[in-house]
């Protein structure tokens, strides 16, 4: 006889909810490939209508299939109706704001002004960021220099600070349902700028917001009243008491951070150094608001309830009642409080289902549970199918429904004996299946998996919960008891130092146990999320085993997909990165070299090395630079390139000697040599000899360029050869560089792919250099220069110029970061997008 009985029969209707959840995501994935609402609509109609007929023609029969062809008539349906509801969402109407944001860009593009006028109600609480405020406004009224108009949609807005201002602006102080007046530059969201870069832009429009508006002036923003209803001013009131009771009794600063990003999610306060620690550590999910909060809110409070009320003499149908209302009363305030994220979303509507569960005596199956939350999320929101927090946090919550019963039933019973061990025990086991159930989205999204949270979590739960319960005990003494207020304020602070110190610890300690490494093949990640069902699965055989075939099926399909796309075919790849108005761009060898030519520009308010260039590398495992060529000392070309040095192994460091004893240019240089990092002083005739099938030339300068020459004559100008293709990059060289390049090179400068000199400056791309460096064989040429600029570059002349050669002129302001492919033969355009 074994020892454990068999599981019960895998019935797929047994968890109704789970399975509708499941058609509807389904419904929801097809509807992005554009098919109209009116296609879903009559879908969703012909399945009703099968289920009208299978009913009618099994009414009289004794023995049918009615109620499986009924449960698949329905499941059909809602697909239908997951795919009508986000092709409803998908689906804007001629009157939207997106319109007049789209119209307001047409005209700045024809050299007219994006300036408007938009009157709506704010509708969340002000964020504030290191360069501005930020808000969000439901938009009823636009005005234009052409027309105005009444319009629906959602703007986001930056309260912005100038640069270089003496003194911060002052922006009138505003709260969700304040009626507002703003003027000022309107845009649709921006679209992506690079292939490592967050989509902003889609996450915006998954949230419902089309447009962008930023304000540098206080005047720009005008108070018109407040519309806000009762339960707007409610939650206004309590957050503005939180956070004066937190400014009040809490002392230190990381301390308040920490208890604004509990209490509020405003993680605003938090610093990016603490931010990266949390990360790399696996506790990043203890400073974002999400189930385990409202589990420490809510449920605990349910709890503490029914004593109370029932020595208070209440019945037990009074004292459900009553503990259930004034529960889901709080927590109804909590997510309100926080932002109605979907992850306390979920957590509040399954903690609903259970409470109301337990008052009518209905026990309720988890996952079952599972799926009515996400079925809510979804019909409210179809686009949060496509956010992380919602499948990080619905992946969660399955994998320790699932796994957890499994790796306690693997473990002899001795291990969970006592309340102590058995503790230890769950919560290693919930944190092993969190963390396994998330990991395909984690290495997708992010590209690391942090392991170190498997340890750290047995002390850092119980310390958040110590900051959580602290803070909400200073907020709900503040007003009458203080010296509460100000003990439960000290055992906040008090945890809350712990738990950032348990971060640097672990960040210290334990950074090896973490996984870098992005998983970006969807085939890969369907593999990984079926192993990890069959591991959920794996007291079952039959379905362990089919679910493992389909894992492997995954791999070899992505693998296959991969030979056919050419993967493993030598090629030679040119990433012009988009970094504004600089240059950086990557050249890939068919051996595996990189060789990054400039870095982009390091501002006091933006460093493009940080923000484009490293993500890039460790968004394709670029680990290492066997050459970083810096083609003169303009920030623009050099600024990115100190976090490029720190981030990644750089072979040498590759420049046409010193021109100025600028300050950022010695400090790179000093920099690069406390690293270790050796350096090569190149000119025209040398040859960087990195990869035996490309042949890196080096054009120019002539020699090492004499102090009073201008930085950008002094520009390295490279040639890379691989096959019958060239590409020639010049840097900023300008009109003595290119007249020396034509002496020299003649029409032997003629390449496949050209990068316009001085991002398209009328200083630049002279006749002589234009016809010799373009020929019928000339494909691409590039230009890479920021939108909104200053200079007003690129000037009409050069591209003109370019334009007449026959190439395809593209620019980086207009593409984003473009992505020019080599096979030897031609050159091809990847659509990284």
């Amino acid at each position: 006889m074994p020892a454990t009985p068999p599981p019960a029969p895998l019935r797929p209707f047994a968890r109704p909810a789970l399975v509708l959840a499941t058609a509807l995501g389904v419904g929801i994935v097809l509807a992005t490939a554009g098919l109209p609402l009116r296609f879903w609509i009559a879908v969703l109609i012909g399945w009703i209508a099968v289920a009208m007929l299978i009913t009618w023609q099994t009414r009289k029969r004794l023995v049918t299939l009615r109620g499986l062809l009924f449960a698949l008539a329905v499941v059909g349906a809602t697909v239908a109706a997951g795919g009508a509801r986000m092709a409803g969402w998908q689906t804007l109407p001629p009157n939207h704001l997106v319109r007049a944001a789209e119209a307001a860009q047409r005209a700045e593009d024809r050299g007219g002004s994006a300036e408007a006028m938009l009157c709506g109600v704010v509708i969340r609480p002000s964020e504030v960021l290191a360069y501005g405020t930020r808000l969000r406004v439901r938009v009823d009224s636009v005005a234009t220099a052409n027309a105005s108009q009444p319009v629906h949609g959602t703007v986001q807005v930056l309260l912005g600070q100038p640069r270089f201002a003496e003194q911060p602006l002052v922006y009138p102080a505003v709260l969700p349902g304040d009626r507002v007046r703003l003027t000022g530059r309107l845009e649709p969201v921006p679209p992506r700028r690079n292939p490592a870069d967050f989509n902003y832009g889609a996450y915006l429009r998954r949230q419902n917001v089309h447009a962008t508006m930023a304000l540098y002036d206080a005047e720009a923003i005008t108070f018109l009243g407040s519309e806000a209803g009762a339960r707007t001013r409610l939650v206004n009131a309590a957050r503005g008491h939180v956070e004066d009771a937190l400014a009040r009794f809490v002392r230190r600063d990381d301390a308040r951070a920490v208890l604004r990003a509990l209490l509020l999610a405003d993680r605003a306060e938090i610093d990016a150094e603490t931010r990266e620690t949390f990360a790399r550590t696996g506790l990043m999910h203890l400073l974002a608001v999400s189930g385990l909060h409202v589990l420490l809110v809510g449920l605990l409070l349910y709890r503490l309830l029914k004593p109370v009320l029932g020595r208070l003499g209440f019945g037990w149908r009074t004292v459900e009642l009553s503990r259930a209302a004034v529960t889901l009363a709080l927590l109804f305030l909590y997510v309100q409080l926080t932002g109605g994220t979907v992850s306390v979303q979920r957590a509040f509507i399954m903690a609903a289902v259970w409470i109301l569960g337990t008052v009518v005596q209905r026990p309720s199956d988890t996952l079952n549970t599972l799926g009515v939350a996400a079925i809510m999320v979804l019909l409210i929101r179809p686009a949060a199918l496509f956010d992380v927090g919602f499948q990080l946090s619905f992946a969660a919550v399955g994998a320790i429904v699932t796994l957890v019963p499994l790796f306690e039933g693997t473990l002899p019973h001795r291990w969970r004996a006592g309340r102590v061990r058995g503790w230890l025990v769950g919560m290693v086991t919930v944190s092993l299946a969190a963390t396994l159930g998330t990991a395909p989205v984690v290495l997708y999204h992010f590209g690391r998996l942090p392991l170190a949270g498997l340890v750290l979590n047995l002390a850092a739960i119980p310390v958040t919960a110590a900051v959580l319960l602290g803070g909400i005990g200073c907020a709900v003494f503040a007003g009458w008891m203080p010296w509460a207020a100000d003990a439960f304020a000290a055992v906040a602070e008090l945890a809350s130092q712990g738990l950032l110190a348990l971060s640097r610890e672990g960040a210290a300690r334990l950074d090896w146990t973490l996984v870098e490494g992005y998983v970006r093949d969807l085939w890969l990640v369907l593999a990984l999320t079926a192993g990890l069902v069959a591991l959920a699965l794996w007291r079952r055989p039959r379905m362990r085993w089919r679910l493992s075939s389909a894992m492997l099926g995954c791999c070899v399909l992505s693998i296959w997909l991969g030979l056919a796309r050419g993967d493993t075919q030598p090629q030679l790849d040119v990433v012009f990165l988009d970094v504004g108005q600089g240059d950086a761009t990557l050249l890939a060898f068919p051996s595996g070299q990189h060789v990054l030519v400039d870095a982009g520009v390091r501002t006091p308010y933006s460093d493009q090395g940080t923000r484009t260039v490293v993500p890039h590398l460790e968004r394709f495992g670029i680990d290492r630079l066997d050459a970083l060529v810096l083609t003169h000392p303009d920030a623009d070309h050099i600024g990115g390139a100190f976090a490029v040095l720190e981030a990644v192994t750089v072979g040498r460091l590759v420049h046409a000697g010193p021109q100025e004893d600028g300050a950022m240019w010695q400090a790179l240089l000093h920099f690069a040599d406390s690293l270790g990092v050796p350096q090569q002083t190149v000119h025209a005739g040398d040859t960087l000899a990195l990869d035996p099938a490309v042949r890196l030339r080096v054009l120019g300068p002539d020699g090492p360029p004499p102090p009073w020459l201008d930085r950008n004559e002094g520009s390295v100008v490279l040639r890379a050869e691989y096959g019958a293709t060239s590409v020639l990059l010049t840097g900023d060289a300008e009109v003595g560089a290119e007249s020396a390049l034509v002496a020299r090179y003649g029409d032997a400068l003629a390449s496949t792919v050209v990068k316009v000199g001085h991002h398209g400056s009328r200083t630049s791309s002279i006749p002589a250099f234009v016809d010799a460096a373009s020929d019928s064989s000339t494909v691409f040429a590039v230009v890479s220069v920021a939108r909104r600029n200053r200079y007003g570059l690129p000037d009409e002349e050069p591209l003109a110029r370019w334009d007449s050669t026959g190439a395809q002129v593209l620019q980086t302001a207009h593409e984003g970061a473009l992505w020019l492919r080599s096979d030897g033969k031609q050159v091809m355009r990847v659509d990284w997008r």
